[in-house]
């Protein structure tokens, strides 16, 4: 088989686990509105939300840092991130007797930042097909735990669908202590880079997510709906091209990050075309369906954003590999504030389908941006990563 084509079928691979993993939970979200009703599944969302968040101040760093660093050090900070891990989860099991939404959302948060732990050897050797998989059958056990706990326990509760939800994360616990024995345990110990990936994961979930809230806010729920459920479709084909980056990430490490390691910009744009054929047929078949034609209109605007995100997932993890965090986050911090400031004036008269464009426009210019950063006259010689100082 071709590199390309082997790249392309891991990248395949993962990305139709991560789909599985998205049906799945969809149907768990509808089994906790069947079983406990739409108050405690609001409990629940919130605690999740909660959990994004602190996983993102938390773990980013350790994620970034994980895809770069040379072995040693990187065997180091993964003791060091299941520690914090762990000491997150101890937090949240305290405090979930006292207040279950805090609670939970730290026991998730620390369960996520160890299942990314144990992920993190399978994206260091390009093998996001492997990550994707274990993360598939992480869902579908907490999915059956939490169906046990919704329609087996007698007069359920969400205290109770929820820790039986989380007990897998208590065997991928007991994977990752193995990386703590032996090993003196290590964290990203300089605190600018710190701040600045803690930043750059804040700003994207803005960026990202953002322009939902805002809709909703201006235009109304059901505006907000019909938006919402064409980015979920958007994001969720998108992220081929992030695994299709991560594929590559074994050979980026060992070439510091050149354009030259990673795959070929034109077939980055093939992938990037397909990704946004795909957005377009799902705009397409909604509008022939009927019903949902606002929902329709605006996953045929978002079929450029799907294609460019694609393209901006591949430059995006060169640059991670090449250390520009500033860069990065100017640009994230910079793409956020503009859209968020555009949106406030175009939602009102225009809805969902405005939000669309600008959203859109602002991906399109991140690729001009990335791609200069990556191709241009400045990018930074081909040369071996140098090791990090390691404190001793």
């Amino acid at each position: 088989m071709r590199p390309a084509a082997s790249h392309a079928m891991r990248a395949g691979l993962a990305s139709a686990w991560n789909y599985v993993g998205r049906v799945l939970g969809l149907g768990w979200t509808l089994a906790l509105v069947h079983g406990l009703g739409i108050g405690s599944y609001g409990q629940y969302a919130v605690a999740v939300s909660i959990a994004a968040i602190v996983n993102a101040a938390v773990d980013n760093a350790f994620h970034v840092r994980s895809l770069r660093i040379d072995d040693d050090r990187y065997e180091r900070e993964r003791a060091g991130r299941v520690i914090v891990a762990a000491a997150l989860g101890a937090i949240g099991s305290v405090c979930v007797t006292q207040c279950f939404v805090l609670g939970f959302a730290g026991m998730i948060a620390a369960g996520e930042m160890l299942f990314n732990t144990w992920k993190s050897r399978f994206l260091r050797r390009g093998r996001p097909d492997v990550a994707m998989r274990a993360d598939a059958a992480r869902q579908t056990s907490s999915i059956l735990l939490g169906l046990v706990g919704l329609y087996a326990v007698p007069d359920s509760t969400l205290a109770v669908a929820g820790t039986l939800y989380a007990l897998p994360y208590l065997v991928v616990a007991a994977l990752c202590v193995r990386f703590v024995a032996g090993r003196r345990p290590a964290v990203p110990d300089r605190l600018p880079e710190f701040l600045l990936l803690t930043s750059e994961a804040l700003a994207a979930a803005v960026y990202t997510q953002g322009d939902v809230v805002l809709v909703g806010w201006i235009a109304g729920e059901t505006a907000a709906g019909y938006y919402s459920l064409a980015v979920v479709a958007a994001l969720a084909i998108s992220t081929i091209g992030q695994n299709y980056a991560n594929t590559y990430l074994e050979k980026m490490r060992a070439a510091a990050g050149h354009h030259s390691s990673g795959p070929r910009f034109r077939d980055t744009l093939r992938a990037g075309a397909l990704t946004g054929l795909s957005m377009a047929v799902v705009g397409a078949g909604l509008l022939v369906w009927g019903g949902a034609d606002a929902t329709g209109t605006i996953a045929l605007v978002l079929s450029v954003f799907v294609a460019s995100r694609t393209v901006n997932f591949v430059l995006i993890t060169l640059l991670i590999v090449q250390r520009r965090d500033g860069l990065r986050v100017r640009a994230t911090v910079t793409a956020a504030v503009v859209k968020s400031a555009v949106l406030l004036v175009v939602i009102g008269p225009l809805g969902g389908i405005g939000a669309a464009v600008v959203s859109t426009i602002c991906e399109l210019i991140l690729v001009f941006v990335y791609h200069r950063a990556v191709f241009g006259p400045r990018t930074p010689p081909h040369r071996l990563p140098q090791p990090e100082r390691t404190h001793r």
